[in-house]
């Protein structure tokens, strides 16, 4: 349980430090962008969670 949370919060960290060098190198993006920049990103923790606690990935 505890490896699957590691593995949510590091592709949440992942997907936010991306989002800050594109952020930085740009003028800036709108509302319904980083909303679903965001909600991409935590459909993709939630799967990476739930396969590392399936059993799936192993750290």
């Amino acid at each position: 349980m505890f490896n699957a949370f590691i593995v949510f919060l590091s592709v949440m960290i992942l997907g936010a430090i991306i989002f800050g060098t594109a952020f930085t190198a740009t003028s800036g993006f709108s509302t319904r962008f980083i909303k679903w920049y965001f909600g991409i990103f935590f459909i993709l923790g939630i799967v990476a969670a739930i396969l590392t606690l399936v059993g799936v990935i192993q750290l």
